[in-house]
């Protein structure tokens, strides 16, 4: 029994949180008090502004020019875009600066860039729309506050005429255009990106955003995404965070016409920050908790406690301490799963170490009893690196689960899983080398997923090099112009089914420049291949470029489907979760947008799919000897389609990184005539293999462990 603390707020509304919930949030909230006292914390710009205010004050505009940039900068981190722009002119008359030159350049820049984000946050923010920032912007994406964008389009003009190879500004000046319904007739010939450029590969049907029609679009910084049925009422609900620590984290219950925000009746008030969150059942009683993480991206000053919150029924309550999980340290990336097979769930914890200070990774066995053991180095997989990425899968099919870890700037790693008799004995081998996987060295999202379909599970990571961030507008739109860029390219290494990969990118199609800051994978047509949706950015307030999204075509192409399915949003793209919401058949996408500037933030998404004519299956695993969630579990669907024997292959688990997909298998099925058989290899030592016949397609399921029937939900 959970003794609960009762409240009465200012709203005389109850608020019920537990004694460890409330613990939590109090150190939370001490973090955040401090973290703004300061002047070094990244990204929080109000006590470095008023720092750098008394470095200028008084000091004439024509001296110490850098000074007076980087005090313009943080004006614009911070969204104070009138004064920046104000400044700027002053600084420019005082230098007598009418045309640009080398001095002035990067004013101007700053200037146009203030115009154009005053522009976003009258359109798209304050008067928010489902179409709002959605690259090529049409509809209710057009700015009905045109002035601020026109202004910068004066700029950039000016920016275009001083440097014609000047990429960056001639990217912004054609989503300007787009925003105020000019492109690309009223672009010079010289400057326009052709709309060919945005052409998708193929056709697709529109995803229209629905996150305001449903109640769960909230404007709030970078963070975490979780689709799952909190309730266990057969309807997947939202959980997200915000890396903020001024930010609440928010749960919103599925009532079948839109979502509840129910965060403080489940007793989640105060539960503030998070870059990243995931789901699972971590004590087996079948209710699904969730694991926040904090920290990340902020170095010495992301020593954050992350939080585990177990689900009680009807509320949450905090055993991070309980559960011997607390520690201080920044951490981006948490995967889930039952390494040694003893029933219960384990996890992996990422953490970012970097040259200012060191931040071992960490491995917990789960004691069955509510609590967790630290043992990593017991079991060979010490890690001290910048962890962006982090996936169990099984990359020999021996049904223990292997673990692969995406490494900023450091070579990437793949711990296969050697077993053992106990936990004593249990070991993990870095075969990173040898398997061929440590590219990127500027690696960042990745995960395990079959895409294409043999059985064998693949690795799919991004490059992420912001080296030079300033300059990844620019990059993009060389990209879009097929002109040479710089950058990280994607990784997908093709499993050789012999603890080796091979990176086939560029044989399905995978060229392309993207800096992908949060993704994952689903079935966006039902076809039974994974396809994925991206989310891409980068923390400065620069690169505003499309999101995208690839159709998988049967594993032979990945073919972009941006535009036609209307997933472009420009603004900092994080977490990304995959699940059937509506319980249609098919899955819609949940996606947490943002960056990390105090002015950065932007409304969440829910793209509800449209429906591709496909059948498919919806199977809700139990474990008995197996963890309850099933996380792990290998689902084979036998197929008789277009006259021919098919295979589509599922594995029980989150999905990709920055964001955590619904756990219960949702499996397209493509033009199948009828399924022939289901096995099920369960995640555990004991009745690990089930086979089910005479199934209906397009039903949903409950298959508890061990009963050999699916129920019909």
């Amino acid at each position: 029994m959970v003794t609960l603390l009762f409240a009465i707020g200012c709203s005389q509304k109850e608020e019920y949180r537990t004694v460890s919930t409330t613990e939590m949030a109090l150190e939370l909230d001490s973090l955040r008090a401090e973290a703004f006292k300061g002047t070094t914390f990244p990204y929080f710009t109000h006590n470095l502004l008023k720092k750098m205010e008394l470095g200028v004050q008084g000091m004439p505009y024509t001296m110490k020019f850098s000074s007076w940039l980087d005090y313009v900068l943080v004006l614009l981190l911070k969204g104070e875009n009138e004064k920046c722009i104000e400044i700027i002119d002053a600084f420019l008359k005082q230098n007598r600066f009418d045309t640009i030159n080398k001095e002035s350049l990067f004013f101007y820049k700053v200037k146009a860039l203030a115009y154009l984000r005053k522009g976003e946050i009258t359109n798209c923010i304050d008067n928010h729309s489902g179409q709002s920032c959605i690259m090529p912007i049409k509809g209710d994406g057009i700015h009905t506050v045109m002035e601020p964008v026109q202004n910068a389009i004066v700029i950039y003009e000016q920016l275009l005429a001083y440097d014609s190879m000047d990429y960056q500004s001639r990217w912004f000046l054609n989503l300007c255009h787009m925003a105020v319904d000019q492109y690309p007739s009223n672009v010079a010939p010289e400057y326009v990106i052709p709309v060919s450029a945005f052409a998708s590969d193929t056709t697709f049907k529109a995803f229209p955003n629905m996150a305001m029609h449903l109640g769960v679009a909230v404007n709030n910084h970078a963070g975490g995404a979780s689709l799952e049925d909190f309730n266990n009422d057969g309807l997947l609900d939202v959980f997200t965070t915000s890396y903020s620590l001024a930010e609440p984290s928010k749960l919103f219950i599925n009532n079948g016409r839109g979502f509840d925000d129910v965060t403080e009746s489940y007793g989640l008030n105060g539960m503030v920050g998070g870059l990243n969150n995931i789901h699972a059942d971590f004590n087996n009683d079948g209710r699904t908790d969730i694991y926040i993480m904090r920290g990340a991206w902020l170095d010495e000053n992301g020593a954050i406690p992350n939080s585990l919150l177990i689900n009680e029924g009807g509320t949450f309550s905090d055993a991070t301490k309980a559960s011997g999980l607390y520690s201080k340290m920044p951490t981006g990336a948490v995967s889930v799963a039952d390494f040694n097979q003893d029933g219960y769930l384990d996890l992996f914890v990422g953490n970012e170490s970097s040259r200012v200070k060191r931040y071992p990774s960490q491995l917990y066995v789960n004691n069955q009893d509510g609590t967790f053991t630290e043992v990593s180095a017991q079991v060979g997989m010490e890690l001290t690196a910048y962890v962006k990425a982090a996936n169990w899968g099984d990359v020999n099919n021996d049904g223990l689960p292997d673990l692969f870890v995406s490494v900023y700037a450091g070579r990437n790693r793949l711990y296969l899983n050697e077993g053992g008799e106990d936990i004593s004995s249990w070991k993990f081998k870095d075969i990173s080398i040898q398997a061929g996987i440590t590219a990127p060295s500027m690696s960042f999202t990745g995960w395990f997923w079959d895409y294409n379909q043999d059985g064998w599970q693949d690795i799919m990571v991004f490059g992420y090099d912001n080296s030079a961030s300033y300059a990844i507008a620019g990059e993009v739109g060389k990209a879009y112009l097929g002109l040479e860029f710089k950058g990280e390219l994607p990784r997908l290494y093709t499993n050789n089914q012999d603890n080796t990969f091979s990176d086939v990118a560029q044989e399905v199609g995978l060229q392309d420049l993207l800096y992908v800051m949060g993704g994952n994978y689903g079935d966006l047509n039902n076809d039974g291949f994974p396809d994925m949706y991206l989310g891409t950015g980068e923390f400065n307030i620069w690169a505003s470029v499309p999101n995208k999204a690839y159709l998988n075509v049967r594993g032979e192409k990945m073919m972009d489907v941006t535009t036609a399915g209307e997933f472009g949003q420009i603004q900092k793209g994080h977490g990304v979760a995959f699940g059937d919401f509506d319980n249609d058949g098919d899955q819609d996408i949940y996606h947490q947008v943002g960056g990390a500037a105090e002015s950065d933030v932007f409304h969440n998404m829910l793209f509800k799919n449209p429906g591709f004519d496909n059948n498919w299956i919806s199977i809700d695993l139990e474990g008995v000897e197996a963890n309850r969630s099933a996380i792990g579990a290998h689902i084979e669907v036998e197929l008789e389609e277009e006259g021919a024997n098919r295979v589509v292959h599922h594995w029980v688990n989150t999905g990709g990184s920055f964001g955590a997909n619904a756990l219960r298998a949702e499996i397209g099925l493509g033009q199948a005539s009828k399924i022939e058989s289901i096995k099920v290899t369960w995640p555990s030592k004991e009745k690990r293999i089930e086979i089910l016949q005479t199934v209906e397609m397009n039903k949903m399921y409950h298959l508890k462990q061990g009963e050999g029937k699916l129920t019909a939900l």
